[in-house]
């Protein structure tokens, strides 16, 4: 059962780091949540008032809090498990519809963040512009048959297009290649798991048939920069998300059953982020702004899924960012290690000594480092030569995981006595 616990005026409720399953409602009092904004290096405090939640993100993400909550005042505050406030709150259609646009616009105002520490200013390129720029990614990686799907989609959403003669002429001679391959192909890659696991059986009922689509390996679902109207849940198969950046494609994530994408297209109307595409032939469900409501506000499993997806992808946004920030490479991929080791529950580390296996690869570390891949490779090679590391296919072991604390604080304490 939530209890209430009472604060007295500067006592800490939870630090910067610390896990807990716990989720918070003030009661009565004022809590402030202080975290270091991750760019400018300031402090921001957030006042949180009677009736406010607070640790929500880091305990559905199953993450480390990255703010630091204590008692302005003497406070009471209302605390309940993970499990607790499921439910209490998956029905409740007001409180969750509140917290997934709360949570939206921050992933949304993160992305930007991003994009800008990047300098790669998404927003100011026009949508044929953009899913043309995609499309030739595609055609210079020879996915012929991605490339021929983004452009199809451009015409058809954009028939009137700027680019319209340069897109048809692409697309004619991306059909013509990929035909090709497909001739030329012998094996067709398929999912290694076509399953429904037990959380998928609910959407098996006959309301869900009519929202099924079928998408055939190498097809496009959704193209970056295009207008966000659907968002998918997978029912089998594999969906890799891709992101072009200076004109090449590259690999963000892929995405298994039971998972959703393309989310944030009904909570906003701003232009799709990433491109989504059929890693292997796959089954999903297509939601849109229309029947989301009465589809998906309406299942309270589906709903809490979104929450903890929201959540997650908002804590490896932040901590993308503060990976990025770290202006010494080999300091990067010490952190993108830790970032790794924290994704790992108390109870695992507990029966751990301080060696890692963690399931990541060089092109892995490039992408969360903000590197390319040759110089990933590099620094891989130098832990490796100091036997700090091992490397090997589809995984790394890091020999002692607080050997990598140690360089990351090293450096964070210097830039402070520098400051």
């Amino acid at each position: 059962m939530p209890k209430a616990v009472s604060y007295a005026q500067g006592a800490i409720i939870f630090f910067s780091g610390d896990r807990d399953d716990h989720i918070y409602i003030v009661q009565s009092g004022l809590i402030l949540n202080q975290e270091v904004d991750i760019e400018t290096g300031q402090q921001i405090t957030e006042k949180l008032k009677p009736g406010e939640f607070f640790g929500v993100k880091s305990t559905l993400a199953r993450m480390p809090h990255m703010v630091t909550a204590y008692a302005a005042t003497d406070s009471v505050v209302i605390v309940m498990s993970l499990q607790e406030f499921e439910k209490l709150f998956a029905n409740k259609r007001d409180v969750t519809e509140k917290m997934l646009r709360v949570f939206s616009k921050s992933l949304r105002e993160i992305h930007h963040k991003m994009q800008s520490i990047l300098h790669n200013d998404a927003v100011s390129i026009p949508q044929d512009v953009g899913m043309m720029m995609v499309a030739k990614a595609f055609y210079d990686d020879d996915e012929f048959f991605s490339c021929a799907s983004v452009l199809s989609r451009l015409l058809e959403k954009m028939p009137d297009a700027g680019n319209k003669e340069a897109a048809s002429k692409l697309l004619a001679d991306a059909k013509v290649k990929a035909e090709q391959d497909a001739h030329n192909s012998q094996t067709a890659v398929s999912s290694s798991d076509t399953s429904e696991d037990a959380s998928l059986k609910q959407f098996s009922a006959p309301i869900f048939q009519r929202f099924t689509k079928e998408f055939k390996k190498g097809e496009v679902i959704i193209t970056e920069f295009e207008p966000g109207e659907t968002f998918y849940l997978i029912k089998t198969g594999d969906v890799q998300i891709v992101k072009c950046i200076t004109g090449q494609n590259k690999n963000l994530d892929i995405l298994h059953k039971g998972e959703f994408f393309g989310e944030m297209a009904i909570l906003d109307k701003s232009p799709r982020t990433a491109t989504c595409v059929a890693h292997t032939d796959v089954s999903l469900l297509e939601f849109n702004k229309e029947n989301f409501a009465s589809l998906v506000l309406g299942n309270p499993h589906l709903v809490m899924n979104l929450l903890k997806l929201f959540c997650k992808r908002i804590y490896d946004q932040q901590r993308s960012i503060k990976i990025i920030l770290i202006k010494e490479i080999s300091v990067r991929i010490c952190d993108v290690f830790l970032m790794y080791d924290e994704a790992i529950t108390t109870q695992e580390t507990e029966l751990m000594n301080q060696r890692r296996t963690f399931n990541i690869t060089v092109n892995d570390i490039a992408h969360w480092a903000g590197i390319s891949v040759a110089t990933a490779k590099e620094e891989i090679n130098k832990l490796a030569s100091k036997d700090k590391i091992q490397v090997f296919d589809g995984y790394i072991n890091v020999m002692n995981i607080r050997d990598m604390k140690r360089v990351v604080d090293a450096y964070y304490t210097n830039l402070s006595v520098n400051s």
